[in-house]
């Protein structure tokens, strides 16, 4: 079987790169798969040499604007592959827009097969949280289009939660039998659970803007220590991502309030540092109100950290019944979860252990034999 990976590979992978290359690795490295290329815009993207050192992979660069040359290369790349899998949506990749549609439509209106395409949609963030600003236009725009005009192109949808499935069914009006679910895996192996607790340290590890909900989450952590006898400390780890006016207003008035509140940026840190915070943190916190997936909170499980999580879309999912549930729109029940899990060591213990028993049911080895499992289907059925 001949598959092409699409994916951006930036330098600095997060997110849905870091999920590209776990999955093309694992793809790579089966029996079934003969060969795989994979596509790279010379300048933009960076694939770990790792990946590249596998006999079965190649690498075609394409110029960063698809030139008439470059889509003449695209189209026949295509035409070889048994399958084509995109693991982020197209637009992410294919640029300018007017190259993109044209190389969708030749695939809609029979001009290429139909059948070889497999989409990985990772969440609906336009439709169900849209943020102000052009760039958060332009991406419902780009979602409305492909919806209206290109949605019917793949052949197979996967979502990486059961929550993004009813999304994609509900947004963009797919039948159930063409969207399958498969998992994310975590990042960080599952370790032994933990007994060593006392750090009143609580983490969230996230991006921060409006859907991450840190401006609730600093009400909470206020309320959380005004009721506590022991001095607490919230570590945010993670990039400004969208300027919350709001939020510097609040932390200001916390500060004038109380000046020994002890509120951490720690901004965006390497993966060791993070991995740290997971061990030392009494808790991890993520009370974000949307997600496609949550990979945080499966790291923080994987490493025994206690998890309080948002009850809402995938994250139920992801923790079943390892972590503390909690509105979070509900700030006096986000500092009481709080109180609830610091002030128990035993309960700290319980959930360490069904933290690591929960994050182990998740690996990438399962993801990636379930995504060649439907490339099987693709392909055969393209015949």
């Amino acid at each position: 079987m001949k598959v092409t990976v699409i994916a951006p590979f930036p330098q600095q992978k997060d997110g849905i790169p870091r999920v590209a290359e776990e999955l093309l690795k694992r793809i790579s490295e089966s029996d079934e798969v003969d060969a795989v290329s994979v596509l790279a815009r010379q300048g933009i993207d960076f694939i770990t040499p790792s990946l590249l050192v596998n006999q079965k992979v190649s690498l075609l660069t394409i110029a960063r604007f698809l030139t008439p040359q470059t889509m003449v290369k695209l189209i026949r790349l295509y035409k070889e592959s048994d399958v084509v899998l995109f693991l982020a949506p197209p637009w992410d990749v294919l640029d300018p827009l007017e190259a993109l549609y044209f190389f969708l439509l030749l695939i809609k209106y029979g001009f290429l097969p139909r059948s070889r395409w497999i989409q990985v949609v990772h969440d609906f963030i336009p439709y169900v949280f849209s943020e102000d600003g052009i760039q958060g236009r332009r991406t419902m725009k780009l979602f409305n289009t492909f919806q209206k005009h290109f949605s019917d192109v793949p052949e197979k949808y996967i979502a990486v939660s059961q929550s993004t499935k009813k999304d994609a069914m509900r947004f963009w009006g797919l039948q159930a039998d063409r969207v399958v679910v498969i998992h994310h895996g975590s990042f960080i192996a599952p370790k032994s659970p933990r007994d060593d607790f006392g750090s009143n340290k609580i983490l969230i590890v996230s991006d921060i803007s409006p859907r991450k909900n840190h401006l609730r989450l600093i009400k909470a952590f206020e309320l959380a220590q005004k009721r506590s006898q022991n001095p607490l400390q919230l570590v945010i780890a993670g990039y400004m991502r969208t300027a919350i006016p709001e939020l510097e207003a609040t932390l200001q008035d916390i500060k004038k309030r109380n000046e020994n509140s002890q509120i951490t940026f720690a901004g965006y840190l390497p993966d060791a540092d993070i991995l740290t915070l997971y061990e030392q943190a009494d808790v991890f916190i993520y009370p974000s109100l949307y997600e496609g997936f949550g990979l945080p909170v499966l790291e923080a499980m994987a490493c025994g950290c206690p998890v309080i999580a948002s009850n809402a879309s995938s994250l139920p999912e992801v923790v079943g019944e390892a972590a503390l549930l909690v509105d979070p729109y509900d700030v006096e029940a986000l500092a009481q979860a709080m109180r609830t899990v610091l002030e128990d060591d035993d309960l700290k213990r319980e959930m360490s252990r069904k933290g690591v028993a929960q994050a182990r049911k998740f690996s990438w080895d399962k993801a990636g034999k379930e995504l060649l499992a439907v490339c099987h289907e693709v392909a055969e059925k393209a015949g």
